[in-house]
């Protein structure tokens, strides 16, 4: 209202020398009466201007129409406005280009016969558009430049859906808001605060509801230091693409159900990255070639190697960092591999495998033609590499979760159904498609069923969501450099086998200030 104020004052002089008046009318077509126009006494404050409750009359025609508009007074359904030309201008949230309200000039026929009503329009549309400006001059340095370089993208890319995001306003056009269904815009912003967050470029291939298989390009915008937000450019693809690392199609059907429920839940998907993997694994279970799945930890590299495994037959299962019932120590599995000669050999975390295991398995395998090595691993090593090229494996690279977040509402609803029959709203299926999920599937299957067995009612909200998980989301993501540090105190704590005051020496800090960082992060709802 105080960014109109002199504009509309000095229109209504105007129209006051020509026996007219000026109104404004609130987006839901009520009357407003702001204080310094002059009274007229044809309408209250508070009546309704919409053509469905008092006829034909040029603030109704303009918000039903969406611009602006002139009415002739025979044109008028209200016998007592037929002797008055009345025109009305849309002024529009130049940031999310909203109606904020509409410009209403009433002239009487008497006093304008010879009114030449488009240029008469023209001119309240002028004083519409020194409204906009003003507002615009209103808003902040980073508002501005995030629109700025939205209406520049989207100039530039007509035929593409474009969305401007700075984590409190968002834009989009008109082929973002007609092409993209509402649990498509949780996975782009859960891209587009990432970018925010590196203040780096991203492009990744996604499978959205939309528009299916398409291309999300994702750029920072930059405002001196600091970033005011972020511009996605989603780009349809052809429905059919060709795994790059084999010639085989990607399928666009979901894999099977697994038996049990970790199985089931590692194998929903249904994102670019997820079904290119799953399109490696059939590859190399149709070819009988050996695999090494590199990914990171929880990233569902054990669930897509049982899969393989248990589409080969017979199989041994060794752990390579630790032992378990089901999972006996490699130099175990060895002595039985001089025993049998099962179809396939699965090794989890090969990346800790020794060079004089990775030898002994290589061995092996060199004298049976039957066995076929699975490796899972975080990173290449010189076990994994020799393996890798002793068996001729192929490499089958498992994506996190924050790089195939359309997956992610798949797998949290997978988890609630396995927990009873409760459904996720859609807020808090939001807040997971955002987070960041540093340990992936493991960690989103303890959030929710966390949620799940907190929540009251038939439906799970982001209320029940753990303590710490809602801190994390509602902090942020951490910057670069916080990134970075908590890489490192993570790894230090690890490699002292959780002794603080061994890693606060590899980390050349004293305990005092290992203390008060670990403090720090934990308060952010991360895990040491």
């Amino acid at each position: 209202m105080f960014a109109a104020k002199s504009h509309l004052l000095r229109l209504d002089e105007v129209a006051s020398d020509l026996g007219g008046y000026v109104s404004l009318t609130a987006p839901n077509g009520a009357l407003i009466r702001p204080a310094f126009l002059r009274e007229e006494d044809c309408f209250p404050a508070g009546y309704s201007l919409l053509e469905e409750s008092c006829g034909s009359n040029g603030e109704g025609l303009a918000l039903e129409e969406g611009r602006g508009v002139w009415l002739a007074p025979e044109e008028h359904f209200r016998e007592d406005m037929r002797a008055n030309w009345c025109f009305a201008s849309l002024i529009r949230d130049p940031f999310h280009s909203r109606v904020r309200a509409v410009i209403g000039l009433t002239l009487p026929v008497s006093r304008v016969r010879d009114v030449d009503p488009a240029s008469t329009l023209l001119m309240l549309e002028g004083v519409s558009s020194r409204i906009e400006r003003e507002l615009e001059s209103r808003t902040s340095s980073k508002e501005r430049a995030l629109l700025h370089e939205y209406l520049t993208v989207s100039r530039r890319r007509g035929g593409a859906a474009v969305i401007g995001v700075d984590g409190k306003n968002s834009l989009m056009n008109g082929h973002a808001t007609r092409l993209l269904e509402e649990d498509d815009f949780s996975v782009i912003m859960g891209y587009a605060k990432e970018v925010m967050s590196s203040g780096s470029e991203l492009t990744r291939e996604v499978t959205l509801k939309g528009v299916g298989a398409a291309t999300l390009e994702c750029s920072p915008v930059a405002k001196s230091e600091s970033n005011a937000g972020a511009i996605i450019v989603v780009k349809r693809r052809a429905k059919s693409r060709v795994a790059p690392d084999g010639p085989r199609a990607v399928p666009d059907e979901r894999v099977p159900d697994a038996e049990t429920s970790n199985h089931f839940l590692g194998l929903q998907g249904t994102s670019t990255a997820f079904r290119r993997s799953v399109s490696l694994a059939r590859t190399a279970l149709d070819e009988a070639r050996s695999v090494i799945l590199i990914g990171e930890p929880g990233s569902g590299k054990r669930r897509l190697a049982d899969a393989i495994a248990a589409g080969r037959g017979d199989f041994l299962h060794a752990e390579a960092l630790g032992a378990s019932p089901r999972d006996p120590r490699v130099h175990d599995v060895l002595r039985e591999l001089g025993e049998t000669t099962p179809a396939a050999l699965v090794i989890e975390g090969a990346d800790e495998l020794s060079q004089l295991d990775a030898t002994e398995i290589a061995d092996h395998l060199r004298h049976s033609s039957r066995t076929t090595l699975i490796l899972t691993c975080t990173r290449m090593t010189w076990a994994t590499q020799m393996l890798a090229e002793t068996c001729d494996a192929l490499e089958i690279p498992v994506a996190p979760l924050r790089a195939r977040r359309e997956d992610i509402p798949l797998l949290a609803e997978a988890v609630a159904s396995e927990l009873g029959d409760r459904k996720l709203s859609r807020s808090l299926v939001a807040a997971l498609t955002n987070a960041d999920w540093q340990r992936n599937i493991d960690q989103l299957r303890s959030v929710v069923s966390h949620a799940v067995t907190h929540a009251h009612g038939p439906e799970v909200t982001v209320e029940d969501l753990p303590h710490g998980f809602q801190a994390a989301t509602s902090h942020g993501r951490l910057s670069r450099l916080e990134d970075a540090e908590l890489s490192e105190l993570r790894q230090a704590i690890r490699e002292a086998d959780g002794n603080r005051r061994l890693a606060a020496e590899m980390l050349e800090i004293g305990r005092s200030t290992l203390y008060r960082r670990m403090d720090y992060f934990r308060s952010r709802g991360f895990d040491i």
